[in-house]
Parts: C-alpha cells; structure tokens; sequence
C-alpha cells in the first residue's frame, strides 16, 4: 500500500495532462497562448518522458514569451538530453510555420553549437533561421576549419549565408579561394549566390575554369533555385571555356532534378559539346529503339545504370521496398507495364503526370524557386518534397507566386546513358527470375555509419553501454542509407568511399511483431563482427537469437581489407518451431 499515493499522483497528472492537451487544441484556446500547458510545465511535475509532448504543443501555439521560457530551459540545462533535442526540433517547427521565435537572448544558441550530436546540428540550422548574428563568428569557424564534419559544414554555410551580411560574405570568400579544396570552394560560391549574385556567378565559373575536380553540384542548385541566375549564369558562360567534364556533371544534375531551363541547358550543352535538342524520336526511331530493348538491352547493366548516384534514380523511387519516396515503387513495373510505355515514360515523362506526382513551383519573396511535389498545406505554411526526398517547409506568407510544374522524372537525362540497357532492367522487374519481387525477407535497406567510432576500432569487445550509446543511439545524421541490388546483395565498391581504416559499419532493422527466436544468415561472415541490439554474435554464416517485440538493430562491422567476395548480403529466417513474426524495415 506504500506505493499508492505515487500511482494515484501519477494517474491523476495523466488525467490533467489528457485533459489539458484537449482543452489546448480547442480553436477557443488555441489563439497564440498556451497557459494552460505552461502552468503543468512550470509546475515542475511533469516528468521527462511527457515533457517533450507538452513542449511540442506548446511551441504549435504558443507566444515568444512561452517559447522564451523554453529557450531559457534549453540554455540554462534544465532538459534531459532528449528533452533538449525535442525542445529545439518544436522550436524550429515553430518558426518554420509560423514565423515565432522565442523572447530572449537567442544569441546564446552560440553555446549549444559546441554541443554534441544531433543538438550542435539543430542549433546551427535556429542561427540561420533566427538569423542569429551574434552566431557568426562560431559559425565562420566551423566553415573555414578543415577539421569540420562535411554536414556541419554545410549547415553552417547554410546559416551564414541566412544571415546574411558583410561578415558572411567575407566567409565565403575565402571558401571560394584557390587554396581550398573544390569542393568546398563550391559550396562557397553556392552561399553567395544568396548573398552577391554577381560574385557567386564569377567565383563559380573560376572554379569550373580552374579545375576539373570537386563537385559543382551545389553551386548548379543554388543557381537554379534563385529566381533569374540560370540566365545570368548561361550569359556568364557564352564568353567563358569551361572543361567538357565539369559542364557534363552540370547538366547531369539539372536533369536528374527534373529541370531544363533553356538558356542554361544550352550553355551548358555547348560547353559540354552536345546537342542541346531534345527531339521527338519519329514512329521509326522509336520502333528500332523497342527492337534494341527486346534484342539487345542487359539488365544487368540497366541496375547499375538505375543505382546510379548522379542519376538519383534510387533518391526518387525505391526497389523491394528500399529507396525514395518521392516516385512510385517500382519492384512490380516491368510485370504490370509494356515496354513502349517504359520508353515513352523515360523519354517524355511531361506527356502523361499521374496527379499524385503532380509538381509545384513556388516562388517566394526572397526569389527562392522550390519545385516538388505537396506532402502537405494549412493556412500556415505548405511542405514540398524535392526530386531527393528532401522535405521542405514554407510559410505561406513567404509565397510570392506559384503554379503548376511537370513531371519530377528527368527529361534529357537520356542523354547520359545506354537507353536500352536502362529499360530492358525496368523491364524485368516483378517477372519470374532474378528481378522477381523479393519473397525472402532480405536486407534491402542498410545504414553505413560515416565515422565509426573509435571504440570499435580499437576493441574487439566493447562494452554494451558504450556500444549502445555510440552506435545505437547514434543520431541519424551519423548514418548514410546504402540500398541493396534486387537480389540483396550490396556492393562493397559501393562502400568504400564510407570505409574507416578499411573497415564499414552497417545497420538495419527488424520489426518483430510477435516475440520468438528468429535467425539471420550472412552470405560471408569472414572478418565481420555481428550484433543484434547490444549483444554480441558468433561472426558465423548462422545465428539464432531469441527477440522480444518491438525494433531490433543488426549492426555489422567489416573489414573489407583481405575479402574477396563482392559484397554483403543478409536475410533474417524463421527457425523450425519459432513463434516469431517480423518484417525487415525498408524505406529511403
């Protein structure tokens, strides 16, 4: 009976809390305060695990002074980790939707930029939002360190470049010089083109000038998405020789975003030394090419074509289950379409959009240009998914001007691969064979850990707290996802580039819905340490292990140094007399 009055206070603050969080939504109390929530918030009885709904609630309604508080909560550490985390995640949704920042000195966030992951990396992307200035100086060093992670760098350019002023400019300046790698310089000129135009467009054709190397990328895409600098640039270009090289991956990025825009694509199409005219194919090209599919086209090499990353074919749609979000599945196409209608659609996708691919461009006071397909629209803001996936929030009251686009499905990408190959793999899938829809729960969808921990590197057994706090609560932006072929196996050529001291560490997931042993099978278990959850596996082809319901992770550590099989592949099973029931995750 000791326990009582504890169980009692604990159902009556649910009972509140349930109460509150209805009276909250209410349209009579929901008009820019959240009183109600802040009273149980200040009470100081809320726990940790209710605080991140009730901050979330408050943050969709609330004032600056509410959201104030807050903020003083988040820099003075008054939040658990997580709490923190989901306290700065609410405010940025905040001012994504509605424009409210928090009352207060904001210039403080300066200290969370120093924080650990993902929290240095949410507080980097408020400065920019906030358009915090008394930021600048944190973030100009972590812009120009050579010792910055590639992802906070690019945040922190990014949040330069909102704020804005001489100061920004400078930074990216100096980004921009010789003596920086490439690809850097070109994220210093795609900065500019936000801040000077004219400086952007010079610093960028310098860089195409002078070098063949980098990724210029996102300089192209920070172009295209400012109103009126494609024509700028292309006027730039037709007094300028830039390498056939560096105006090809150019073009390549254009269509595979679904863009042409004339001016640039002609500019581009010259320097590259290519025809910039995307014809119709006549009755009899286009007999000849089916004739080429059917008699001449490999699948094979129509996946490597498709898994291509500067297609972005797999960042648009996905293959078992595993890639973009954006098009349609595809695992069944080759089974449900003919092939004339697979050419037309790859050649001519504007011709026929289905109304869930439908795209917009919206146009907003600043001249940003974002083209995508509607996720989702109130009367706050509108939220466009991008040719990549990426998921984009604008306010309504940022709108200047929007219409209708066409299809996000490259048109002149065709240009840049073998038609035929292409087709003939799209083709096969979902028939009998080796493209058939997958029945086996394989792994199709793996995460690669951009910097393995050094506890891994170092120990062969490490402790099961500190493998679960580096690696399986790592933050999701310490991951890359990695999509396996059609037959599930993923390349380790794939991977290399992802490699530390030789050696790539893998996850995916499995959702057991019904608790049971189940087993996982890897096709090479030579110099490859497994894990389920924390727990340590023998590194044998087989394993069985007894799961309990909910989301599990396998994690694999590979040395790729002495292997000579081509890649990984994994397939959980179901052991004779087992109880369990479980689907392998999928997604982008």
């Amino acid at each position: 009976m000791r326990n009582r009055p504890r169980i009692i206070s604990a159902l009556f603050l649910s009972a509140i809390t349930l109460l509150l969080v209805s009276t909250y939504q209410s349209p009579a109390t929901a008009q820019g305060s959240a009183s109600p929530m802040m009273k149980l918030l200040k009470s100081g009885r809320v726990p940790a695990s209710r605080q991140g709904t009730i901050i979330e609630l408050i943050c969709r309604k609330g004032n600056p002074e509410e959201l104030g508080f807050i903020w003083e909560q988040i820099i003075n550490d008054k939040f658990q980790a997580d709490v923190k985390q989901e306290s700065l995640l609410a405010l940025k949704e905040a001012f994504q939707n509605r424009k409210i920042k928090p009352a207060g000195n904001l210039a403080d966030i300066s200290k969370l930029i120093e924080a650990k992951p993902p929290v240095n990396q949410i507080a980097i992307e408020l400065a920019g939002l906030w358009k915090v200035s008394g930021a600048a100086d944190k973030l100009q060093q972590l812009a120009l360190s050579a010792r910055t992670d590639e992802k906070l760098r690019i945040a922190a350019i990014d949040a330069l470049d909102s704020i804005g002023g001489p100061e920004s400019v400078q930074a990216m300046q100096k980004l921009t010089q010789a003596d920086s790698p490439a690809d850097i310089r070109y994220l210093g000129a795609a900065a500019l083109v936000t801040l000077d135009l004219q400086q952007a467009i010079k610093a960028g054709i310098n860089i195409m000038t002078s070098s063949k190397e980098g990724d210029p990328t996102p300089f192209i895409e920070a172009i295209l998405d400012t109103r009126g600098a494609a024509d700028q640039l292309a006027a730039a270009l037709a007094t300028q020789q830039i390498p056939e090289d560096v105006a090809k991956k150019q073009l390549r990025y254009m269509y595979s975003v679904g863009r042409s825009d004339k001016a640039l694509s002609d500019a581009l199409s010259k320097a590259a030394g290519m025809s910039s005219e995307d014809k119709e194919l006549t009755e009899e090209e286009f007999k000849q090419l089916l004739a080429d599919v059917i008699e001449h086209g490999n699948a094979d090499r129509g996946e490597q074509i498709f898994r291509r990353a500067d297609l972005s074919c797999m960042k648009c749609h996905s293959v078992s289950k595993a890639g973009g979000e954006v098009g349609p599945d595809l695992s069944p196409i080759g089974a449900s379409s003919p092939v004339d209608y697979l050419v037309r659609s790859i050649l001519y996708p504007n011709q026929a959009v289905k109304e869930a691919y439908q795209t917009y461009v919206i146009i907003t006071i600043e001249g940003k240009i974002i083209r995508g397909i509607i996720v989702d629209r109130n009367e706050e803001r509108v939220i466009l998914k991008d040719a990549n996936g990426k998921e984009m929030v604008i306010p309504v009251d940022d709108i200047d001007d929007e219409a209708e686009g066409g299809s996000l499905m490259p048109q002149g990408l065709t240009k840049f691969l073998t038609r035929d190959d292409l087709v003939k793999y799209l083709s096969v899938l979902g028939k009998p064979g080796p493209y058939a829809i997958r029945s086996k729960p394989t792994i199709q969808r793996w995460l690669a850990m951009r910097e393995i921990p050094s506890l891994l590197l170092t120990n062969e057994n490490p402790d099961e707290e500190l493998f679960e706090e580096h690696v399986l609560r790592a933050p999701a932006t310490a991951f890359v996802p990695q999509y396996a072929m059609v037959a599930g196996l993923l390349p380790f050529e794939e991977l290399k580039s992802l490699s530390t001291d030789s050696k790539i560490l893998l996850q995916a997931e499995l959702d057991v819905t019904e608790a049971g042993t189940v087993g996982v099978r890897i096709n090479s278990a030579q110099d490859t340490r497994i894990w389920i959850d924390s727990q340590r596996l023998k590194s044998q082809t087989e394993n069985e292990i007894e799961l309990s319901k909910g989301i599990h992770k396998l994690t694999l550590l590979i040395d790729l140094s002495n292997r000579n099989d081509p890649g990984v592949q994994a397939e959980f099973f179901k052991p004779a007399g087992s109880k369990a029931s479980f689907t392998v995750v999928g997604g982008k």
